[in-house]
């Protein structure tokens, strides 16, 4: 009911401030939403799909209709509104061929959705949850290294941020607070990007800890990545003079 309100709030403020397309049996009003969709014009598409599933809400095209609109939100970067969209289908819908991409799409928004690594990241935890959960409802789905490869992507924003925050300890010169961030990384997050540039700046907290064997152990795990080799021979040449 709160739905079809919406929608009938929706086509009449849409009456009140354009040109409003007269309503088409469902397959043409589809069709045309959907042509709209195809060449970018999205906000028609979204009016159109928005008839399909008000005007013929007992179509064989009002799922179809749904997953489209919830895809013309996503292509408008509206993200919250698509996982509005792509959750009502997921619940709704439980027959519908779209259901797939549906749970694909609702992870892929929250992701998009999620704030660089400097904010809050909520969203990047509930955007691997819904990944993790779209590969455990569709294992076999030839989407499912797309949906691997934004896990991994959505991981080491979260690694950068734990990262960012034990260099802050460190600076603050609160070594074992630093230390606990860096580790943490190193334990949670093996598989991300920043490991090697952890291991480097534990290896200095390590080092201003007085704990130079440790230390030593790090950086000589450095010496086969090349993009920090040469700071950590330096950073062995020191420690092993003392």
């Amino acid at each position: 009911m709160k739905r079809i309100t919406l929608l009938l709030a929706l086509c009449l403020l849409a009456a009140c401030t354009r040109q409003v397309l007269a309503p088409l049996d469902a397959v043409d009003e589809y069709e045309r939403a959907l042509s709209f969709f195809n060449n970018g014009k999205y906000e028609p598409a979204i009016a159109g799909f928005e008839r399909v599933i008000f005007y013929h809400a007992s179509s064989e095209y009002v799922d179809d209709a749904q997953y489209w609109l919830a895809r013309s939100y996503f292509a408008k970067k509206d993200y919250s509104q698509a996982i509005l969209e792509f959750d009502y289908l997921i619940k709704n819908f439980s027959n519908s061929s779209f259901r797939e991409e549906a749970y694909l799409y609702r992870a892929k928004s929250y992701f998009f959705n999620a704030p660089g690594y400097e904010k809050d990241q909520t969203e990047t935890r509930d955007a691997i949850g819904y990944l993790d959960e779209f590969l455990t409802q569709f294992p076999t789905s030839t989407h499912a290294d797309e949906a691997k490869e934004l896990i991994l992507t959505a991981r080491s924003r979260l690694a950068v941020k734990e990262l960012k925050n034990g260099r802050i300890y460190l600076k603050m010169n609160e070594l074992d607070a630093a230390a606990i961030y860096f580790k943490y990384i190193l334990e949670s997050f093996p598989e991300t990007k920043v490991v090697s540039e952890t291991k480097y700046y534990l290896a200095g907290t390590y080092e201003k800890k007085k704990m130079s064997s440790e230390a030593l152990a790090l950086y000589n795990e450095l010496l086969s990545d090349s993009t920090w080799k040469h700071r950590a021979e330096k950073k062995i040449r020191k420690l092993e003079k003392k």
